[in-house]
C-alpha cells in the first residue's frame, strides 16, 4: 500500500527531491565555507554501466529501487542501477530481459573499486531490490521474481510470485541479515487495506508463518519483531508490533502504552517513519525535526534537527556493529527541493556522531547510503557519482 501511494503521489506533483533523500545530521554542524571529509574511493557509476532514464515511469522506478547500495559483507559492495538495453524485445514472464532499461547489479570492493561480479537481473520495475542476507548471501526481487545468491552470484533458489491484482509484496531483512519479512497488502471490502506479514525461509523463500494486521503505513524489522505503523486521518505517528514468537505487550498490540508521554511525543512529532538499527533499537524519525531511539520501548537519546533541516525517513544500520547512517536536508525556501544535504554516523556505544560530510552535488535523481557490517565504511550514492569513505574504528 505504501508503494501505491507513492506512485499517486509522484504521478501527480512530479519527482521531488525530498521523497528521494533518505536521512539527516545531528551535531558538529558544516558551515558553508568547511570542507567535508575527502572519501577514500571516488567512482563513477557510468563507467559501469548506469544510465538515467527520462521517461516519468522509468524515473519513478529509480525511486522505487530498494537498497540500491548496500553491503554485502566488510569487503563486498554491492550497487544496484537500470542500465540501458542495447536489444530490447518484448518483456516475458520467465524474467528474461526485454525492456529500454534494465535492472542491474554490480559487485565492488570498496577499497579499491575493482568489479569482483554483476549480474542482470530483468526489466527496470517498480519491484526491484537487493538486499544483503548474513553470510554474504543477498536476497532479490526483480518484479515477480524472488531468488537468493551468494556473493560468488551462486543462485540457491528461486521462487515465482503470483499475486492477484496489481500490487507486489514488498520485503524487509533485519539489521542481522538472518530473518526476511514480506508484506502483502490487499484491500478488503468490509475492513478495508489490510497487509499480511510472512517470515520466510532464507533457504527456500517459503513461508514459516504469517500474521494478517491492518494495512501498513510504514514497517521495520529485527529479527523477532515487525514494528509497524497505521496510516490515520489525522497524521499522528502510532506504532504497532508484531512478535514473532507469538507474544504480544499486554496492552495489546501497541509498541507504547496509549497513555505514555512518549507515545504522546511521538503522536505529535510529525514524524513518519522507524527503522531497527539494533536488534533492540529503534530510531524513530522521518521528515521531522526529531530522531528519538527506543530501545525495549524507553527512550535511551533524542537528537534534535538544526533550525531550518529536518530528518529524512531511511536510516541504515551497520550489521555488527552499534551504528547507523542517517542524513539532514535543508529545503530551497518554501521549495520541497532539497537545498543542502549532509550525511552522519551515530556510533550508539559512544553515544555521539563520529562522521558527518556534505553531500554535494545534491542529487537529482536517486540517492542512497550504507554502512559495512563492520561500521567501518561508509558508502553513498549521488545519482551516478558513488563514494566511499573510512570511519574512525569502533572502540
Amino acid at each position: 500500500m505504501r508503494r501505491l501511494i507513492s506512485v499517486i503521489v509522484l504521478a501527480t506533483s512530479g519527482l521531488l527531491l525530498s521523497l528521494v533523500c533518505s536521512s539527516v545530521l545531528y551535531g558538529n554542524p558544516l558551515n558553508s565555507d568547511d570542507e567535508s571529509p575527502i572519501p577514500a574511493r571516488s567512482i563513477d557509476l557510468r563507467t559501469l554501466g548506469y544510465v538515467i532514464p527520462t521517461d516519468k515511469r522509468d524515473v519513478r522506478a529509480y525511486d522505487f529501487m530498494k537498497d540500491p547500495v548496500t553491503f554485502l559483507d566488510d569487503g563486498t559492495l554491492a550497487v544496484s542501477f537500470f542500465e540501458k538495453n542495447d536489444h530490447p524485445g518484448l518483456s516475458r514472464r520467465d524474467g528474461t530481459p526485454g525492456g529500454r532499461f534494465l535492472f542491474h547489479s554490480v559487485l565492488l570492493n570498496p577499497v579499491t573499486g575493482d568489479v569482483v561480479g554483476q549480474r542482470t537481473w530483468g526489466n527496470a520495475g517498480y519491484w526491484n531490490s537487493l538486499l544483503p542476507l548474513q553470510n554474504g548471501n543477498f536476497f532479490v526481487q526483480s518484479n515477480e521474481w524472488l531468488m537468493i545468491y551468494s556473493k560468488e552470484l551462486r543462485e540457491i533458489t528461486r521462487r515465482n510470485v503470483e499475486v492477484p491484482g496489481d500490487l507486489l509484496p514488498r520485503f524487509s531483512v533485519s539489521p542481522s541479515g538472518r530473518s526476511l519479512y514480506e508484506f502483502m497488502d490487499a484491500y478488503d471490502d468490509q475492513r478495508g487495506w489490510l497487509t499480511t506479514i510472512n517470515l520466510l525461509d532464507t533457504v527456500t523463500l517459503e513461508p514459516k508463518q504469517s500474521k494478517l494486521t491492518p494495512g501498513h503505513a510504514d514497517e521495520t524489522v529485527s529479527d523477532g519483531q515487525v514494528v509497524y505503523s497505521l496510516a490515520n486521518p489525522r497524521n499522528e505517528l502510532v506504532l504497532f508490533v508484531y512478535n514473532a514468537d507469538g507474544s504480544s505487550p499486554p496492552w495489546g498490540p501497541m509498541l507504547l502504552r496509549k497513555r505514555e508521554k512518549l507515545a504522546g511525543l511521538l503522536s505529535r512529532s510529525g514524524c513518519k517513519s522507524e527503522t531497527f538499527v539494533d536488534p533492540t533499537v529503534l530510531a524513530v524519525t522521518g521528515d521531522c525535526p526529531l530522531l528519538l531511539l527506543l530501545e525495549s520501548g524507553k527512550k535511551i537519546a533524542l537528537l534534535h534537527s538544526r533550525r531550518g533541516y529536518h530528518f529524512g525517513g531511511d536510516v541504515q544500520p551497520s550489521r555488527h556493529r552499534r551504528r547507523f547512517a542517517f542524513v539532514q536536508s535543508q529545503d530551497r525556501g518554501e521549495s520541497s527541493l532539497v537545498a543542502r544535504l549532509e550525511v552522519s554516523v551515530y556510533d550508539l556505544d559512544r553515544q555521539k556522531e563520529i562522521f558527518v560530510a556534505r553531500v554535494a552535488p545534491v542529487p537529482k535523481f536517486k540517492f542512497a547510503f550504507a554502512l559495512s557490517p563492520d561500521g567501518s565504511l561508509l558508502a553513498v550514492q549521488t545519482d551516478s557519482l558513488l563514494r566511499v569513505w573510512r570511519l574512525a574504528p569502533p572502540d
